[in-house]
């Protein structure tokens, strides 16, 4: 009775001293005060700087930076009169004084920042927004009518983006590794399989902004690796009608027109969006082999070609907002892919004496046509608090491809003469649902959760003839059939957690994947299966010192799983000297990658240097072995490990209003460990554009690219350095925009790569043409007024990416 007794009375005093405690607490604190910053579009301003200062002598007492969503708060301040100081690079300072605090909280409410025109070009509208802007993990690379001017489509202005790099078949590489495509938050896989094809479709006119996230928070998929590429269209705030007509044409029998069409009105908006694209690429490659095995011999191979290629897109947005708070969209899109390709390989046997052996000429004809389809909806649901954001979107497509190729090989041998014929059909479906939901935690701090699932079938025939000179037809070769079905499933939930605290800003989440895939030949009874779960941890922080400078650290961990064609175990005999093949044995492979950034700002100065670390264990590469007859086999496969570490730095500065230079050099070392034997290399890469006033309202236009060489699995990548110069005129009232430019001056895009093994050595290269001259004219029209903005930049991000306007409504021209 005693010890009960004893034990009331102790817990008595505690609480009573507890809460004694917690109301001196509360009797000594001060006032708060909180506020939200905005630019001139009411988008919300992130990591801008905000100071609390004393009156009168203005002295500073707190720091802090806006969050996401450009909120901030100060909290415990002490009873007095008070100024608030802003500042963000390229807005103009703002101060808010004479404010009286005491002990309540004092909400600001919404301040606006302007645009600092001395940073601007003087003949761009006041609402240009910075040309690079630096987030919590990102760099946001935005467009300029000079950009968009000399470029035609997504693929050259991608070529200007520091750190964006294009490989000969038009992929892109950020500092050299792979990434995942984004186009206003979805996959370009919905727009199309070949990524390249995609990216010419997207005019340059509709672009808005790049995004390149080094450091995806757990948001993302990993899909392809662990950067993202992030391509944001322009999507229409406005009410009215407005729009962008095209035509771009080069001496390189290119001609590419399109069609950009907004309209809104009241609370309904569609946008049209059609783009065409035909050319004629010439091309030409060698590749020459030394067998090293006794007895040596050497396999010498010319290739020419022509390829005839027509594309067409066509993506609509309709969005319809519900209420104030709630928006329904819908889009939907068909495209069309022919390629006729013509080429020669001519194929030349030596012996150790460099004497002909054996040798043939083979002519190459290709057909090829690929539909697609895509369609989708989303919904966006914001709540009382306009941070508290529901977001729900599922799409479909769909692709039919078919393939016909003819082989007539001729030679002084007549064992080697023949004539075939080879049949390609395929297909697939995807269907994509995903979720995401952000929940406010007070002025600074969010939880965001949120879910995704795709379901993808793919199915593809193979079937080869060989012309009977007796029968005078074609018979199939049972040999050489194939099938192909297969079911791959991803599954993946994740949970993400932000908030800032005075100048810093955190941001940490994890993602748990699940993948699934399934597949079989049934012709030759083999099937394969594969299953992977992934956790992925992510960590962004981001530092503003006193004097506007900015610090970043991050570190995330990537699942990359392989792409299909990497996956597909189809046999391509089409070069009988260089057979390839897909593995589908493949695993995915896991990154681990750490980056520290620097950025400083000195009045039209802005500097930046990044440090960076890549593990990869299991990397995906092409491998190359020969066989005793010196036959090349391509196949991909998991190498072991590869580590790939740098420093990316970058400079620019607006000299005049109108003259702006950009300059970007990276050195990066990578190595390749665990297979037949270690590579590793330094490369050096460089990067410098400028655009000049001239006179009579011309501007000039001068880009140079240095790409150094690199280190692969079995050899090394040559470098290149490349060139551009052009001119562009506005007229009009800046309506008409015209540009003329000279691609790559000096004719140096070349890529060559060299493959050292013990028992060969093989140079090849690959050259198309690059340089020509092209000319283009675009129009901008409409009458617009100002509207509610439907996707403001305080919002969360949609389809898979973070803060990716324009995802609902705004469509490429794909």
């Amino acid at each position: 009775m005693f010890k009960l007794t004893l034990i009331k009375n102790v817990k008595l005093v505690l609480i009573a001293g507890l809460l004694f405690a917690v109301h001196g607490a509360f009797a000594q604190q001060g006032g708060g005060l909180r506020g939200q910053v905005v630019d001139d579009a009411k988008d919300a301003v992130e990591l801008a700087s905000v100071s609390l200062l004393r009156l009168p002598d203005s002295t500073i007492v707190k720091d802090m930076q806006t969050a996401s969503n450009g909120r901030f708060e100060f909290t415990d301040v002490a009873a007095g009169n008070y100024a608030i100081r802003i500042s963000f690079v390229g807005f103009v300072q703002k101060v808010v004084g004479n404010i009286q605090i005491g002990t309540t909280s004092h909400n600001l409410g919404v301040i606006t920042l302007n645009q600092d025109s001395r940073l601007l070009d003087a003949v761009v509208i006041e609402k240009a927004a910075p040309a690079v802007e630096y987030g919590l993990d990102r760099t946001t690379f935005n467009m300029t009518p000079d950009i968009q001017s000399m470029s035609v489509n997504a693929t050259e202005v991608l070529e200007q983006i520091p750190m964006v790099e294009m490989d000969e078949n038009g992929s892109p590489s950020v500092m050299g590794q792979n990434l995942t495509v984004l186009i206003d938050g979805r996959p370009s896989t919905v727009y199309g399989s070949d990524i390249a094809t995609v990216l010419k479709l997207v005019p340059s006119g509709t672009i808005e902004k790049v995004e390149v996230i080094t450091s995806p928070s757990a948001r993302y998929t990993t899909e392809q690796g662990g950067i993202v590429l992030n391509i944001i269209t322009k999507s229409n705030r406005l009410i009215g009608v407005s729009g962008i007509a095209s035509l771009a044409t080069t001496t390189a029998n290119r001609y590419s027109p399109s069609l950009n069409v907004n309209v809104t009105r009241n609370r309904i908006g569609f946008n049209n969006s059609i783009s065409f694209d035909s050319e004629r690429d010439p091309s030409n490659s060698s590749v020459f082999r030394q067998n090293l095995v006794s007895p040596s011999f050497s396999t010498d191979q010319q290739r020419n070609g022509l390829e005839k290629e027509s594309d067409f897109s066509y993506t609509g947005n309709l969005f319809y907002e519900v209420t104030d708070k709630s928006t329904f969209g819908v889009f939907f899109g068909l495209g069309r892919d022919t390629e006729n390709e013509n080429e020669t390989l001519i194929t030349r046997t030596l012996d150790d004496n460099n004497q002909l052996t054996s040798g043939y000429n083979r002519a190459i004809s290709s057909e090829r046509s690929m539909m697609n389809y895509r369609a989708g909806i989303d919904f966006k649901q914001t709540f009382a608090n306009e941070d508290q954001i529901l977001d729900l979107q599922a799409y479909y497509s769909t692709r039919d491809n078919d393939q016909t190729e003819i082989f007539d090989q001729q030679s002084d041998w007549d064992e080697l003469d023949y004539l075939q014929r080879q049949v390609s059909t395929g297909g697939d479906h995807g269907f994509t649902v995903q979720g995401d939901y952000v929940q406010p935690l007070g002025e600074n701090s969010s939880l965001e959760a949120g879910f995704r699932g795709d379901w993808e079938k793919d199915s593809d025939q193979f079937n080869p003839y060989q012309f009977d000179p007796q029968t005078e037809e074609y018979v199939l070769m049972t040999d050489r059939m194939d099938d192909l079905t297969s079911k791959e499933q991803q599954y993946s939930l994740y949970a993400m957690y932000r908030t800032s605290i005075e100048r810093l800003s955190v941001q940490a989440g994890a993602r748990l994947e699940k993948s699934v895939l399934d597949a079989e030949q049934p012709l030759l009874g083999q099937s394969y299966s594969n299953n992977f779960l992934n956790l992925i941890p992510t960590v962004n922080l981001a530092y503003r010192l006193k004097n506007e400078d900015n610090i970043k650290v991050s570190y995330s961990r990537r699942a990359r799983s392989p792409r299909w064609n990497q996956l597909s175990p189809f046999i391509d005999y089409s070069n009988p000297e260089n057979i390839q093949s897909g593995n589908p044995e493949l695993k995915p492979s896991v990154t681990n990658s750490f980056e520290f950034s620097y950025g400083k700002f000195i009045n039209q100065f802005n500097l930046f240097a990044s440090v960076f670390y890549r593990n990869s264990n299991n990397p995906i590469q092409r491998i190359t072995t020969v066989d005793s007859e010196g036959i090349s086999f391509t196949t991909f496969d998991n190498i072991g490990k590869e580590n790939y570490y740098g420093l990316e730095t970058g400079a620019s500065a607006d000299i005049v209003p109108q003259w702006n230079v950009r300059l970007n050099i990276g050195v990066r070392k990578s190595e390749v460990l665990g297979f037949d034997r270690e590579n590793s290399n330094v490369s050096l890469t460089g990067r410098f554009s400028t655009f000049f006033p001239l006179p009579y309202g011309f501007r000039g236009y001068a880009f140079v690219r240095y790409m150094g060489p690199r280190a692969i699995a079995q050899g090394e990548m040559k470098g290149m350095l490349i060139s551009d110069i052009g001119l562009r005129k506005a007229v009009l009232d800046r309506k008409v925009n015209l540009a003329l430019r000279l691609s790559d001056v000096f004719n140096n895009q070349q890529f060559s790569r060299t493959l050292t093994q013990p028992n060969f050595v093989e140079v090849s290269d690959f050259r198309r043409q690059s340089r020509y001259l092209s000319f283009s004219i675009s129009y901008t029209f409409g009458s617009l007024k100002e509207g509610a903005a439907r996707n403001s930049g305080d919002q969360e991000p949609n389809m898979g990416g973070d803060d990716m306007g324009g995802g609902d409504v705004g469509g490429p021209g794909m």
